[in-house]
């Protein structure tokens, strides 16, 4: 489903400028790092009005670590603080950003009191949190299909155009997803991910001889000229967080011989 906005908030018809409400939430969407999508409405400018699921799970992480090293330091009343902040927010995540219905979590919009419905890949964020409860994980599961692809996961199930929305996928976002799986006991679904993302990469390097930045999960390559219209046109050679998440999924493969020869082959 896609999200929907007012236009005259962010956009004065009459004067055929952009209003300054729209330059801020430019500013808060290209923080955020998906810079654009439809996730918030049209170039994402509703954001403002939303409480994203990924954004509190990262801080319930924090929460939660910083809890942990105030115990190490012996300091079990601040610790105490922390985790109550930290369960107050998972208690809160669940409540306002899982829908039964769908069996998936959205982000909050907490201007209309509703959830936003745009299925989007952040919805793996409660897994690899572990706030999600065994049922809640088992239903995300189910929804793989949404998702998943000839390389791996893409980022929503929305063709806008945006390079955060399909038919382009990220590699945090594959990492985020198979450890979320793992981490609820669903092995094969994370390891068919892992392969899928590691042999598409591994396949178009042999092709270009660089690691990028996104690639279309579709057709499994790094050529986004047909589908990309808005974002950036580039796409990064060697970027640091496509690097980083092969190296960490690649590296489990020295457990599973029988994978490597698999790649070898692929070679």
């Amino acid at each position: 489903m896609v999200t929907a906005y007012d236009p005259a908030r962010f956009y004065d018809r009459e004067n055929d400028l952009l209003t300054p409400l729209f330059y801020r939430a430019d500013r808060a969407m290209r923080e955020s790092g998906f810079d654009p999508s439809g996730r918030f409405g049209p170039f994402s400018a509703a954001i403002l009005d939303y409480n994203p699921v990924d954004l509190n799970c990262l801080l319930y992480r924090m929460e939660m670590d910083i809890a942990s090293i105030y115990l190490t330091l012996r300091q079990p009343s601040t610790a105490g603080q922390w985790a109550a902040r930290g369960a107050r927010r998972a208690e809160a995540i669940n409540r306002l950003m899982w829908d039964e219905q769908s069996g998936l979590y959205f982000d909050y919009d907490f201007q209309r009191k509703c959830r936003s419905q745009y299925d989007f890949l952040t919805t793996f964020y409660p897994l690899w949190a572990g706030i999600a409860s065994p049922e809640q994980a088992a239903r995300i599961a189910a929804r793989l299909p949404l998702f998943e692809r000839a390389g791996g996961l893409q980022t929503s199930t929305q063709i806008t155009g945006d390079q955060w929305d399909a038919p382009f996928g990220w590699a945090p976002l594959q990492l985020i997803a198979v450890q979320g799986l793992r981490r609820y006991g669903f092995q094969e679904a994370a390891e068919r991910i892992r392969i899928k993302f590691l042999f598409m990469l591994m396949h178009d390097f042999t092709e270009h001889g660089t690691i990028k930045e996104k690639y279309d999960v579709v057709a499994a390559r790094s050529d986004l000229s047909a589908s990309l219209q808005f974002g950036y046109g580039t796409n990064e050679i060697g970027f640091g967080w496509t690097n980083a998440v092969f190296l960490v999924l690649y590296d489990e493969l020295s457990k599973l011989p029988h994978e490597c020869c698999v790649f070898r082959r692929a070679e």
